[in-house]
């Protein structure tokens, strides 16, 4: 009787550990046990007061918000902010990553864009930010999500809007999906820190149960999110692409490694592909450890590609 009731205890208890670790992983909220065990600071101090200091300064500037009903029912914002009175006839759309915001993405790149007199737009993917929803994407659902933004935006602003498209950690991933899949309006595309696929990057997170956990994570996912995480994979859209790429990558980066920088560079065939790697930066540490660097790159595909 004894054994039985302690057997149930430990499966009672790994079932709340596995249940913990998922809502961790692909939840909106998470438990306060999970998140002080998991999460890890991998920045120095003073690259997070960069960043918050960057998403408060652009939250307090004039800009619009928008509104947009996903195809899952969700209720998503994204925020509009000018380069001068008039809209501008090109809007970057910067799109954020795992656990971040609209801000913290568009923070570091905002006055780079809007020094140019181009517009900016980004939102808050689904279960990020003021959007709504549960369940994070991991690329998938703000694929979808992104390419109808881009109607949204071609509604608002003018069906001849051109659109760079400048995505960050699973952001990058995100524009590499969407890459061959995108209208004319898009001109280019940064993937800053962008993953291969989201499945290598969860299991590099789990250690030696990689394949078992890996499984019955999916499974639950499949379950209660709908989607596969195996089809977070965006290799196949690199290698269909057809629009201009600037691929970029810190050499240190411990997140993502720089080897899926590399490998999406040199499957994506684009006929215009360029790939920056920063010698010492982490995971979307580029524009901050090297902003005159990634500004001549960015400089060379607007003049290029945008009128």
């Amino acid at each position: 009787m004894k054994k039985t009731t302690a057997a149930a205890m430990a499966a009672a208890g790994a079932a709340l550990t596995v249940a913990d670790i998922y809502r961790f992983t692909f939840f909106r909220t998470r438990s306060p046990l999970s998140s002080a065990l998991f999460e890890r600071r991998r920045h120095s101090d003073d690259y997070y007061e960069k960043r918050d200091s960057a998403a408060r300064a652009l939250e307090e500037r004039p800009h619009e918000v928008l509104t947009m009903i996903s195809d899952r029912g969700y209720a998503l914002n994204g925020f509009y902010y000018r380069a001068g009175h008039e809209r501008s006839r090109t809007i970057c759309y910067i799109v954020h990553g795992y656990r971040s915001d609209h801000a913290q993405a568009a923070g570091f790149c905002a006055d780079y864009y809007l020094s140019r007199g181009i517009d900016i737009f980004c939102d808050d993917h689904v279960a990020s930010g003021s959007s709504g929803g549960s369940f994070i994407g991991y690329d998938y659902l703000e694929t979808y999500d992104c390419l109808k933004w881009i109607e949204t935006l071609k509604k608002h602003f003018g069906k001849d809007v051109s659109i760079i498209l400048h995505g960050f950690s699973m952001g990058g991933a995100t524009v590499i999906n969407m890459s061959d899949k995108c209208p004319d309006n898009v001109k280019f595309i940064v993937s800053d820190s962008g993953y291969t696929d989201g499945e290598t990057i969860l299991k590099r997170g789990w250690g030696a149960a990689a394949g078992a956990f890996f499984d019955l994570m999916n499974a639950l996912t499949r379950h209660l999110a709908k989607y596969d995480l195996r089809q977070t994979d965006v290799r196949g859209a690199a290698k269909n692409t057809r629009l201009p790429v600037l691929f970029v990558h810190g050499t240190d980066d411990p997140t993502v490694p720089p080897e899926m920088g590399k490998e999406l560079y040199g499957i994506c065939s684009s006929p215009d592909k360029k790939l920056l790697l920063v010698e010492g930066a982490k995971h979307v540490e580029a524009m901050y450890r090297a902003p005159e660097r990634y500004a001549a790159y960015l400089d060379g595909y607007i003049e290029k590609y945008i009128a």
